[in-house]
């Protein structure tokens, strides 16, 4: 069934296209990589041979708003465009983001229902079309059903996209409606009794409109009977006006059951994760986690001309989500027992409303080209959120698990662990970027945003029977600075410096962190980073290296042997990492990618940590993938795939006590397409290797079993 607000959407939708209203994708021609139909943006020819999809070369708004190609950024920017995503059959975020050098995994804020990652070892957000994607912490899992490319953009993202964590942004862009008529099924059958099916159809409704619809459903028994239930409905509109005016409308429904767990396999007394079998299970067995999603996205862009456009955007999110999660749970103890184990109920009821409107204007000679961004943003953001804890018995043997409960039944509320809150924003953001181009060799680039949110939490937290009431407005102003020089067409260089704020609404913390007095403290950032990015052969391979430092300070931390947490988080990671994608020979495409970085928690408050690696970070990971289609004629459309995947240890702890091992995994593939349609079988964890994909908070996940899915494509064009 729909969420209730889903009638008002739909009438508001209704009530936009009856008037003309609508959303254009913020994307400027993100439709690129699809080759089915030129761009949707009218009175634009353009010539040339057509730019290979996540090149150095290809356009993205990711990291500039603007169309900017990824080689004149001064930042690290990496693509995962859909023909990768499709040869390595692609169905969670997890596999996605394999891609991206840097980007690891966390179950902090995720506990197994949702995607939370670590981008240079620090924390990330999620952006949908360039625009706010919800909070990381209790967000949602991610499918891929309608998505073009994911875009990942390394560091704070402040200047642009407004109060943000430090890592970076990982932008998935969507789809859009297409003006010539086409369709595809897809389904996917494989391990654990995953059954997943979609339909995309697209084309013109009259001579001035077009519309897409996908329809997408997954069910999975799960690994370790984690399983998932999920059901998207996903319709779009686009209406071009005149040749120079757009109207979109874009509206996701969403519905996701996915069964969470917080343990994984724990620790036993000499700090070794537990010797059992993967499939053994410690979570309790009626966890579950029940999330309805509506967005609608309304917006309009209007071309004055080639050097002049404006645009507005008016993004409307209503989430509920309903979960039953475990938590604490200590390691093994001398006598092979797990003790403080608990379970929570929480109920979360957010409306997040963003309301944009921006300028972009080109103007001046070639000696001194300038691309100038301008904006207003408006971000409201309301939140209702209960929770209930209740203590849960021991497993008195880790190393053959009982796992006792069965139901809440007989199991006492404990008011310390719960709260029942409402959480408000009011933000306001101006903004501006000035991207100057002096002549071919040399790009500047400058931008300042100025931020106020008046921040409010109040309520009952924890065994206090008087309400908590956290009121506030705080002003900040963010920036970022960078320089490109390109010697040759196929050579950038660039050094870059941005910084970030943040206040963290997320339902997942027990409060709005702010001091005694009330005061709310954003935590802060800040990178630099210098680079290279290099086309080589004749632009068939592209190369992004980068040095960097990122810094976060004054975020809130729960120090050892502390109970309530303290702004006194600071951590820095120094690094290096590369990215390698491209097609180097016909029939080839590959990518690859490299990190090493060193994270350490500087904060001073505490010397237990100081110096030590923060939670669930890894200093080292590599991954490398090639697809090869067979050019003989005699086995023309068919293809082959391979990868492997490494990832360094990494600590559950801020003491770093705990050790979760290193692995390395290799997946492989085997396809044939034609024309209309395309079959493929996906190998995944080829050797069933005993590995784990990340720390939860007393042990470590298992990953998947070695495991296969099958996926049929049929096209109508």
């Amino acid at each position: 069934m729909f969420h209730p607000h889903s009638r008002t959407a739909i009438s508001l939708a209704a009530l936009a296209t009856l008037f003309g209203g609508g959303f254009v994708s913020p994307v400027w021609a993100q439709n690129s990589g699809d080759n089915a139909v030129e761009s949707s943006l009218p009175g634009i020819t353009v010539q040339g041979a057509r730019t290979r999809p996540g090149s150095l070369l290809s356009q993205t708004q990711t990291g500039s708003k603007t169309d900017t190609p990824l080689r004149d950024l001064p930042a690290s920017v990496v693509v995962v465009p859909k023909e990768v995503l499709h040869d390595q059959g692609t169905l969670t975020m997890n596999q996605a983001v394999e891609n991206v050098s840097g980007v690891q995994p966390v179950m902090g804020g995720g506990y197994g229902f949702a995607n939370n990652y670590v981008i240079r070892g620090q924390a990330m957000r999620f952006l949908r079309d360039g625009y706010f994607d919800g909070t990381t912490q209790n967000g949602y899992w991610r499918t891929f059903a309608d998505v073009e490319r994911v875009e990942v953009l390394k560091g704070p993202g402040s200047a642009l996209y407004g109060a943000g964590q430090p890592g970076g942004s990982l932008n998935v862009v969507t789809k859009q409606p297409q003006r010539r008529f086409g369709a595809e099924l897809a389904t996917t059958m494989g391990s654990f009794g995953t059954v997943q099916a979609s339909a995309d159809i697209t084309g013109p409704l009259s001579k001035n409109v077009a519309a897409r619809l996908i329809i997408n459903t997954e069910k999975t028994d799960g690994w370790r009977d984690l399983s998932r239930e999920i059901t998207e409905v996903l319709p779009s509109l686009t209406w071009w006006v005149n040749d120079n005016s757009t109207f979109t409308i874009d509206y996701d429904h969403r519905e996701l059951k996915v069964k969470p767990d917080n343990y994984g396999l724990p620790f036993n007394i000499n700090r070794q994760i537990v010797p059992v079998p993967l499939e053994a299970k410690y979570y309790s067995p009626f966890n579950y986690s029940d999330q309805t999603i509506d967005r609608l996205t309304l917006g309009h862009e209007w071309q004055f001309s080639s050097d002049l456009l404006l645009r507005t955007a008016l993004v409307q999110d209503w989430r509920s989500l309903d979960m039953l999660r475990n938590a604490g749970g200590a390691a093994g103890d001398i006598n092979n027992a797990m003790t403080g184990r608990n379970v929570r109920t929480q109920n979360d009821d957010a409306r997040y409303l963003s309301l944009q409107n921006e300028i972009v204007w080109k103007f001046g000679e070639p000696t001194a080209r300038h691309t100038v961004l301008a904006g207003v943003e408006f971000n409201r953001t309301r939140a209702d959120t209960v929770r209930i804890g209740y203590n849960l018995p021991n497993i008195d043997n880790i190393n053959q698990p009982v796992v006792q409960e069965t139901s809440l039944a007989g199991l006492s509320p404990v008011l310390s662990q719960g709260f029942n809150r409402h959480i408000s924003s009011q933000a306001w953001g101006l903004y501006a970027q000035d991207q100057i181009a002096f002549g071919e060799q040399f790009k500047l680039r400058a931008g300042l945003r100025a931020e106020s949110a008046k921040v409010t939490d109040q309520g009952l937290q924890g065994a206090s029977v008087v309400p908590r009431t956290v009121k506030d407005t705080v002003t900040w102003t963010t920036g970022s600075l960078g320089a490109v020089w390109q010697p040759s067409s196929q050579t950038s260089f660039y050094a870059g410096w941005s910084n970030g704020k943040f206040v963290n609404l997320a339902t997942e913390a027990g409060k709005v962190n702010a001091s005694a007095d009330g005061t709310v403290i954003p935590e802060s950032s800040s990178q630099l980073e210098v680079g290279a990015k290099l086309s080589l052969l004749d632009n068939k391979l592209d190369l992004t290296t980068a040095l960097f430092e990122t810094r976060r300070q004054d975020y809130y931390i729960t120090l050892p042997g502390n109970l309530d947490p303290t702004p006194d988080g600071k951590d820095r990671t120094r690094g290096f990492e590369l990215d390698l994608s491209g097609s180097p020979v016909t029939g080839l495409t590959t990518t690859a990618n490299l990190v090493w970085q060193d994270a350490k928690t500087t904060a001073n408050a505490n010397a237990s940590i100081t110096g030590k690696r923060p939670a669930g970070v890894a200093k080292t990971g590599a991954r490398l993938w090639a697809a090869y289609r067979l050019q003989a004629e005699s086995l023309r459309g068919w293809g082959v795939g391979g990868g492997v995947t490494y990832r360094g240890d990494t600590y559950a702890d801020s003491l770093n006590l705990y050790r979760v091992p290193s692995y390395t995994v290799m997946d492989a593939s085997v396809f044939y397409e034609t024309k209309m349609w395309d079959i493929g079988l996906n190998l995944r964890n080829l050797t069933d290797r005993r590995y784990f994909t990340n720390a939860t908070f007393s042990g470590a996940l298992p990953g998947e079993e070695r495991a296969a899915f099958l996926t049929a494509r049929l096209r109508f064009n």
